[in-house]
């Protein structure tokens, strides 16, 4: 009885503690913001409330707790929910230069081949000014995955921090990451697979292999007498795939590359994202059947340099053109064969631009990945899409919020804010479609960073 008791006393000393220890860790609080939800809608004059990294509260009329840290944004403050990376190489190691000579190219090691589906970004990250850059563009949370070639390694979610040893794990072997790159070295000192066929024979191979060395790692274990199976960390990577636990981040823009990932889809059953996929509005209603996502790149081409003058000269006010000193240009002539080339050199650009709507208006699911874009682009890329690419400001808010959570696995947590959501949110001076918008604050799992517009 005695035992009963003491057991008792103890698991109410436990919950108690538990009680006061969330009461006394302090929450904080901004108050008169303008939130811009990732619904496209707004609210003003709101308050968002947050403590050990989850939401509390959000919205109007919100109860501010005593023990809380306030912020008063003055309603000039304009917040929105951490915009996501859904497929980045921020941090990863850089990629091996002066590679040797293989005696035997035909046959050459993993690394060689482009074959490391064993690495994890979480164990390589290193020192990289995207992360700051990238938080000062409004982002709070990345996936990424080590810089490589045909399979690099793992895609991980992480929440983002201005220094790599701060940055914080969300969640492992959230992917693997695929493309159709060919063994680094070029004619003089590569390796194979060198050419498309050979990628996806190798990719083939792969997963023949896998699945042989996962069936006898499963017999061993129920019949000892027979030989031991040699172990292979990169083909045991590949399990999850073979499983079709883990899907396949592939990273394809043309097409006919997008037809190559379909059939190896086809013939060993993985979920696959599409990561890119600049052509993807050409497959977009195959993409719909297979229900494929995409995380999309706005990495667009630049316009053609005739169409930039001709949009700069009609953005002119009459009386701009007025006071300029400038000669007025005389209309160009040019031929027949010449309007036709730039009507399908145009034709091809706004293909690329409108390629994220043309995607959404199709059905498919579609987030944002840099894919490589170099963050100074971004508000540059991101002005076209809106400019260009049929998108509003509230649709690349979406887009770049709870659309890409979603395709990640993350909306549970991430990509709006509601109350116990996590707390990864980012103040701006102005609403982000205004000219000059700078961040003054990023939140990102309840931890504020700083940075003033700088």
């Amino acid at each position: 009885m005695r035992k009963h008791i003491l057991l008792l006393a103890l698991l109410f000393l436990g919950t108690s503690m538990q009680a006061i220890f969330a009461q006394t860790t302090p929450a904080h609080a901004l108050k008169n913001i303008t939130i811009h939800n990732a619904d496209g809608s707004v609210t003003e004059s709101a308050t968002i409330v947050w403590r050990n990294g989850v939401i509390e509260a959000v919205g109007t009329n919100v109860n501010i707790p005593f023990d809380a840290f306030e912020i008063d944004g003055g309603d000039s403050l304009h917040v929105y929910p951490g915009l996501i990376d859904g497929f980045s190489i921020w941090g990863s190691p850089d990629l091996p230069r002066n590679l040797e000579e293989l005696d035997n190219p035909g046959d050459p090691p993993y690394d060689r081949a482009g074959i490391q589906p064993e690495r994890k970004p979480s164990l390589l990250l290193k020192e990289d000014k995207a992360f700051e850059t990238g938080m000062k563009a409004g982002f709070t949370t990345a996936a990424l995955y080590p810089n490589g070639y045909m399979l690099p390694g793992q895609v991980e979610a992480f929440y983002l921090a201005p220094e790599s040893d701060k940055v914080r794990l969300l969640k492992e072997s959230l992917a693997l990451a695929g493309s159709f790159d060919e063994a680094p070295g070029g004619w003089g000192n590569g390796a194979y697979p060198s050419t498309m066929m050979g990628v996806m024979a190798q990719f083939r191979q792969l997963m023949f292999d896998a699945t042989a060395l996962q069936q006898h790692i499963k017999y061993y274990s129920q019949n000892p007498e027979m030989p031991a199976p040699n172990r292979d960390k990169v083909l045991e990577a590949l399990f999850p795939l073979v499983n079709k636990a883990t899907p396949l981040y592939f990273e394809v823009d043309s097409k006919e590359h997008m037809e190559r990932l379909f059939k190896l889809q086809d013939e060993f059953g993985f979920k696959a994202v599409v990561v890119s996929g600049k052509e993807a509005y050409a497959k977009s209603a195959e993409l719909k059947r297979r229900n494929i996502p995409v995380l999309a790149s706005i990495d667009f081409t630049e316009a053609p340099e005739w169409y930039s003058k001709m949009k700069k000269a009609e953005e002119k006010s009459e009386d701009e053109k007025e006071d300029s000193d400038e000669t007025e240009e005389k209309e160009e002539e040019i031929s027949e064969e010449e309007q036709q080339y730039r009507d399908k050199r145009l034709a091809a650009w706004k293909a690329e631009v409108m390629n994220i709507r043309k995607l959404m208006d199709a059905g498919v699911s579609v987030g944002y990945a840099s894919a490589g874009l170099d963050l100074k682009d971004l508000s540059e890329k991101l002005e076209i899409l809106m400019d260009e690419g049929g998108l509003s400001e509230a649709d690349v808010v979406k887009l770049m919020t709870i659309n890409t959570a979603s395709i990640l696995g993350l909306n549970n947590t991430l990509g709006s804010l509601a109350k116990g959501k996590n707390a990864s949110f980012t103040v701006f001076d102005k609403a982000m479609s205004e000219d000059k918008v700078k961040v003054l604050h990023s939140i990102s799992n309840g931890t504020i960073h700083e940075f003033n517009g700088e």
